[in-house]
């Protein structure tokens, strides 16, 4: 006995069962309540977004014995026949088969019998798109001046491949991609009357896997219960998808911002010995960052999709990274999504990817801060930056420099509101013999890593040299869990340690 797909059992039978598309079913509705129905009609969209659902059910409309507020009634004989895929009078015709002038001849030749069984002939063609231009040219007389007892109802997820003379004889219909909670508030429904158990975090992974598309998600949910039976948990939905988990995407994110290239290539190699598609794994990561990214522009919008587990790390990454980082690690993500197709090496072009992200920095605008200023134009303007300029405060004692870090955290935001941001979790613990210490938690290790950077380091011993008028160095130390200063020396650091400040080192 063969098992029914899930999406053929929850298949709609009425217009207002479709799920997100009520522009178009309370439409469809008014036009049979007043008969002003149409000959021909396009239904545009995304896949699994309704099109065929929407198709039968007008189908089964046009052809109902008791009609129901707009509504086939599901009951009579027309309507059961239609469901059984058992009417005479609905033909579903397979365009990416059936693409030939020779189909569409046959088929113009049949148009002009009258119905066998119910009030009108109707003609689904799924994934019109594909019909030759020959084809289309000997469906479009038939399109023009159709029989009255024949609606047409073309179905297709590419409309732009369509000639305008069909476009202009159809009403179109655009189908939109259902939003994650629609999705996941039909699959609670689908389990509850399946008597399967999942948790809300597998449920809502599998709205947002599906990208808008009901089918998708139905025929995902029946994956899921064939491979874990009556409860879904999380893991197994990422399991069955091959998915990178929110936990783990942020985790490697995490190396990218610190420039943790060992860590990198161990996280990026596990994922692979897991069995994670790199193309998913690619996939996983855009869509993390784009939500970094609604963090960290539209914090308050509907458009957030992290689970609550995440959402606390998700927004200290959103908090710390800049706007234009985001968007580089998305573009750059998606050109190496893209550059998989051409390529044999697809673990290369994963791990290729990441290191141009840390090569870059999480930082394009700390180098700006050393360019030259473009003089002023007019004389006029020079006595505007003149008087609205702050004066330069001269400060030598450690103590007044450190009441007034305050200040210096000004300079540095107008410079930079990367480095201000990465600031904030440092303090000034120390300001002697020209050295400034600025200290890190052990929680803030990739804080502590960028300002750490050679760049960041020296544009905070500039502000703080034209606040004490006296050269400045600037040291950053990270304390480790027991609140001691975890001592990271580099190469020259070492050298001079060993040998003395006065041997001339040069690292190469």
């Amino acid at each position: 006995m063969s098992y029914p797909a899930l999406y053929r059992v929850f298949w709609p039978p009425t217009f207002s069962e479709v799920r997100g598309q009520d522009h178009i079913s309370t439409t469809l509705k008014n036009a049979i309540l007043t008969e002003r129905l149409a000959h021909a009609y396009l239904f545009c969209g995304p896949r699994g977004t309704g099109k065929t659902s929407s198709a039968k059910i007008l189908a089964k409309a046009v052809n109902c014995l008791d009609l129901q507020n707009g509504e086939p009634c599901n009951q009579c004989a027309n309507c059961r026949a239609i469901n059984e895929d058992n009417f005479l009078d609905v033909l579903e015709i397979d365009a990416a088969s059936n693409r030939g002038i020779d189909e569409i001849r046959d088929l113009r030749d049949k148009v002009r019998f009258a119905p066998s069984q119910g009030k009108k002939k109707v003609y689904i063609i799924d994934e019109v798109h594909m019909l030759t231009n020959e084809a289309f040219n000997a469906l479009l007389k038939t399109l023009e001046e159709p029989p009255a007892h024949v609606l047409f109802i073309l179905a297709t997820t590419e409309p732009q491949k369509i000639p305008l003379t069909i476009l202009s004889r159809c009403q179109r219909f655009d189908f939109r991609k259902i939003n994650t909670s629609e999705i996941a508030n039909h699959l609670a429904d689908i389990v509850q009357e399946e008597g399967v158990a999942i948790s809300e975090e597998a449920l809502n992974a599998i709205a947002r896997k599906a990208a808008g598309g009901m089918r998708d998600a139905i025929s995902v949910l029946d994956q899921c219960i064939a491979f874990a039976g009556a409860r879904i948990e999380l893991e197994h939905v990422e399991m069955v998808l091959g998915t990178v988990s929110e936990e783990a995407t942020a985790a490697l994110i995490d190396t990218v911002i610190g420039q943790d290239y060992s860590r990198l290539f161990v996280s990026l190699n596990d994922f692979v010995q897991q069995g994670k598609d790199i193309k998913q794994i690619l996939r996983d990561c855009i869509q993390y960052c784009r939500q970094l990214l609604l963090l960290k522009v539209a914090p308050k919008e509907q458009l957030i999709e992290l689970s609550p587990d995440s959402m606390d790390k998700a927004k200290q990454q959103a908090q710390a990274l800049p706007v234009e980082f985001l968007g580089r690690m998305i573009n750059r993500l998606a050109t190496a999504e893209k550059d998989l197709r051409y390529s044999n090496q697809p673990q290369i072009v994963l791990e290729t990817a990441f290191v141009d992200l840390m090569i870059q920095g999480t930082e394009p605008a700390v180098q700006a801060v050393t360019e030259p200023q473009k003089p002023q134009r007019t004389a006029q303007k020079k006595e505007q930056t003149a008087t609205t300029a702050k004066p330069v405060q001269k400060l030598v004692a450690s103590e007044e420099l450190l009441q007034q870090w305050s200040e210096v955290m000004n300079r540095i935001k107008s410079k930079s509101v990367k480095l201000h941001a990465f600031l904030n979790e440092a303090k000034p613990a120390a300001f002697q013999n020209g050295e400034l210490i600025l200290r890190f938690s052990h929680q803030y290790k990739f804080h502590y890593n960028t300002v750490n950077q050679e760049e960041n380091l020296r544009l905070i011993a500039q502000v703080v040299q034209e606040l004490t008028g006296a050269p400045v160095k600037v040291t950053a130390e990270l304390e480790n869990e027991e609140g001691h200063i975890k001592q990271e020396l580099t190469l020259a650091d070492e050298a001079r340690r060993m040998f003395g400040e006065d041997v001339p080192i040069e690292i190469i």
